[in-house]
């Protein structure tokens, strides 16, 4: 019996109609990925399902005495001023004798014993992620569901769950959202594919489940295309049948034309329906350099911003076409080391006179919160306001969202909203400090479609896995004080 059935699913959030027809269950060990596009649908579900939500039509069951547990996105304001050994203390029947499983838990987390009585609100975004992981872990849930687990981690962060979900008895059934195409592939055996208003289920894996997908509309594409072209035809046909009967009076031909178009109609009914293309464009533009050597980095001591010193980078040259990723630990210092090249204002760090540097930072700073969509993109960039909408037409933004306030965007509006912006600059040497943060998987795909058109110069920050591999071409480990290049 399944934990979780849903029938006939239909989904909605402030009235708009967003996945029509759900049929799925979660089963006993059943590891689900539920993909899909931003603003798809995809935490309106989870919702759905522990009743934070009623927006929806059809029926959700959950198995008698279902033990589940939630993880969102967000953090609750509310635990700022508990320590990590609170939360999860407050879990337990007997929070005294069963102690010893809140600090078991917090061992699995790899949690530092100096950070246990600690307030949440002093915790860096990773580790309050790994709390609210712990948190659920603790009390043994039938069913985990979680909405982007591996958001604020980094790559021993994201290694470690990864672990816990695929390999540990203490979770054996989860459905997740996430848009990290390694981390879905390495731990989930079934996929959710959230596409079109429609729901695909598929018992593979998301790069497989995509392929799959990708067969079938295929499929369904080429059906439409032989449908219509039978209807066609069959129109033709019943049009000259009719034509025979008025002008021959043949009761027999004008029968012949009717039943010619009930077959047509009974083809219209049975038409695949077509496939709406989202009409979105991540793209850049690069200029080109006239130079050989864009950066050049000597003896760089690289600090935090109290001053502490966190690591040396001995040498480093970026010549044209060269992506450099440095990869480390949260706290490593690969963001003060972005911050020291965009700063530019270090004798160790010399740029080329014609470079002009392009940065897509975590915090999207690019983007002036308190400004008009729409004023921004004239603005900044002196175009008319028609060029302007048909720029962020381009991007995915409707007349209605251009005149929202940035700050009222979604993160993935902004982040599409910032790498217009990045496009329409033109820089010919590119900074991205975690540049896929809050943009969907084929938002993902398409800029790195366009970084591999393009070969640009960059320095890249990032923990996704598959998007370091994809556009890298050289890569600096930083761990424990030391900056060096990884040579395969």
């Amino acid at each position: 019996m399944p934990l979780i059935r849903l029938d006939n699913v239909s989904l909605r959030f402030n009235e708009k109609p967003l996945i029509s027809n759900i049929n799925m269950s979660i089963e006993a060990g059943d590891r689900i990925g539920i993909v899909g596009d931003n603003g798809v649908g995809k935490s309106t579900l989870l919702r759905c399902i522990v009743k934070q939500l009623e927006d929806y039509d059809g029926r959700i069951t959950l198995a008698k005495g279902l033990r589940y547990e939630y993880v969102e996105q967000g953090f609750n304001s509310c635990w700022n001023e508990l320590t990590p050994v609170n939360m999860l203390s407050a879990c337990l029947d007997d929070p005294v004798t069963d102690q010893w499983r809140v600090h078991y838990v917090l061992e699995l987390m790899h949690f530092p014993m100096s950070d246990r009585d600690l307030l949440f609100a002093q915790l860096s975004g990773g580790w309050k992620k790994m709390v609210m992981i712990a948190k659920a872990i603790i009390m043994e849930p039938d069913v985990l569901l979680l909405d982007e687990p591996t958001n604020h981690l980094d790559y021993s962060h994201i290694a470690l769950v990864s672990s816990l979900l695929r390999d540990s008895q203490l979770i054996t059934t989860f459905a997740l959202i996430s848009h990290d195409r390694a981390f879905l592939d390495a731990i989930t055996n079934a996929t959710v594919l959230l596409s079109g208003g429609r729901a695909s289920c598929f018992d593979v894996p998301y790069t497989k489940a995509k392929r799959l997908l990708l067969e079938q509309e295929q499929a369904l594409l080429s059906a439409r295309a032989d449908g219509v072209n039978e209807i066609e035809r069959l129109k033709k046909s019943a049009k000259l049948q009719r034509q025979i009967g008025v002008n021959n009076y043949s009761d027999r031909a004008l029968q012949k034309a009717k039943q010619i178009e009930r077959k047509i109609k009974s083809l219209e009914m049975r038409l695949p329906e077509k496939q709406v293309v989202k009409d979105r464009d991540i793209a850049l533009a690069v200029d080109e350099f006239a130079g050989k050597r864009i950066l050049q980095i000597k003896d760089l001591n690289v600090c935090a911003e109290g001053g502490d010193l966190l690591f040396v980078l001995k040498e480093l040259v970026v010549n044209q076409g060269d992506r450099v990723v440095f990869c480390g630990a949260n706290g490593s210092g690969k963001s003060s080391l972005v911050r020291a090249i965009c700063a530019n204002n270090d004798p160790c760090i010399k740029l080329g006179p014609s470079v002009r540097v392009g940065v897509l930072d975590q915090e999207l700073s690019l983007l002036p919160v308190g400004s008009q969509v729409l004023d921004f993109i004239t603005e900044s960039f002196c175009l008319s306001h028609q060029q302007a909408i048909s720029k962020l037409a381009s991007s995915g933004f409707s007349y209605l969202e251009t005149q929202k306030q940035i700050g009222k965007l979604s993160y993935g509006e902004r982040a599409r909203l910032a790498i217009l912006a990045l496009r329409l600059m033109k820089p010919n040497f590119l900074i991205f400090d975690e540049p896929t943060n809050h943009l969907d998987i084929s938002s993902q795909e398409m800029l790195e479609s366009a970084v591999l058109r393009l070969n640009p110069a960059a320095i890249l920050v990032s923990h996704d896995a598959r998007f370091v591999e994809n556009v890298g071409t050289r890569y600096f480990d930083i761990a424990n004080g030391v900056c060096s290049e990884r040579h395969s």
